[in-house]
């Protein structure tokens, strides 16, 4: 990958410490309790240190793991963890049944539970870590499917992963270390956060359900519902009444509300908020050294500032200036 990952927050990670040593069987068991259960192995002639930082949130967790010695890790069969490793130096070989990818750096690698996997590193191996029970990702499947799956879930590894993709969940887990370290509370939107961060690696990272995703994203709806939707993107920045979008859609107000719930399991006025909330959070996360919440609100057509704040506060765990000052920062 010839674009550098922006890492602007994951040095969040480096306060939060979890062990640092060179001895052989505290790394082991340390790694076990935390990641999952492994053997490894490293050369007699090699000083061997090893520094783990991360954090656990809900059922989940996020961890930097530095090797300094080159080893060769079997990871068990018995974990119940997706574990999605992202490659920041040095590099491993990620092997499972006869496929292998040879990771560096910006290229991603999934560890499916219940199966084996050997990874091995060269001396400078740093990879991020996230955690997902499978409990929690089948679930969540489930919810965008409709229906519960027969098959079990298998990601695709290393470079079939875009660019595009990997920027969007790169920038998520830097929102996620500046919000755990910074928001009070933070545990009280954790499960909805994870509920959001599972979603976009469902649909971010091409798996054997990506296609019925997709599918599903774009299930056939009458084309009122399209027209409306696609009025209230042009006009976001504008007040929308539910008389005007139905006149417009050529339908009644009782059918688009009806509709809306139907296929959007939003009011209309649910929805033109969430979609608004949405191009704010972006807008604010893009934003220029010289914005300001005010006029990045205005401009997507926010008018009563405070109660949008607290809204926005109970979705994203922060206020909106916490979130531009993110950026600035």
């Amino acid at each position: 990958m010839n674009q550098r990952l922006n890492l602007s927050h994951l040095h969040y990670l480096d306060e939060f410490l979890l062990f640092n040593s060179n001895d052989y069987h505290i790394i082991k068991d340390k790694i076990s309790h935390y990641l999952c259960p492994h053997q490894f192995d490293v050369d007699a002639a090699s000083s061997l240190n090893t520094r783990l930082n991360g954090f656990s949130f809900g059922n989940s967790a996020l961890y930097d793991l530095k090797y300094s010695a080159a080893v060769a890790i079997t990871i068990d069969e018995t974990s119940p963890h997706y574990l999605f490793r992202i490659n920041l130096e040095g590099q491993c070989q990620v092997e499972h049944a006869q496929n292998q990818v040879l990771q560096s750096y910006g290229i991603m690698t999934v560890t499916h539970p219940h199966t084996q996997n050997r990874i091995m590193t060269n001396h400078r191996c740093r990879n991020i870590i996230l955690k997902l029970t499978q409990q929690d990702v089948d679930t969540q499947l489930c919810k965008m499917l409709g229906y519960t799956s027969a098959e079990s879930l298998v990601f695709d590894s290393g470079v079939s992963c875009t660019t595009e993709a990997l920027n969007s969940i790169v920038e998520t887990l830097n929102y996620l270390c500046y919000a755990y370290y910074n928001i009070q509370n933070w545990s009280f939107i954790s499960a909805s956060f994870t509920q959001y961060l599972i979603e976009l690696i469902l649909l971010k990272v091409p798996n054997n359900y990506s296609l019925q995703l997709n599918e599903r994203r774009r299930e056939v709806m009458p084309s009122y519902m399209r027209k409306a939707q696609q009025y209230i993107q042009q006009h976001l920045q504008s007040q929308i009444s539910l008389a005007e979008l139905s006149i417009f859609c050529g339908v009644s107000s009782r059918t688009l509300q009806k509709s809306f719930n139907q296929y959007c399991q939003q009011t209309p006025l649910e929805y033109i908020q969430d979609q608004r909330m949405q191009g704010v959070h972006q807008a604010l996360l893009n934003s220029q050294s010289s914005d300001t919440v005010t006029n990045i609100l205005f401009q997507n057509g926010i008018q009563s500032l405070g109660h949008f704040s607290s809204r926005y506060k109970k979705r994203y765990g922060c206020l909106p200036s916490q979130t531009l000052k993110m950026k600035v920062a």
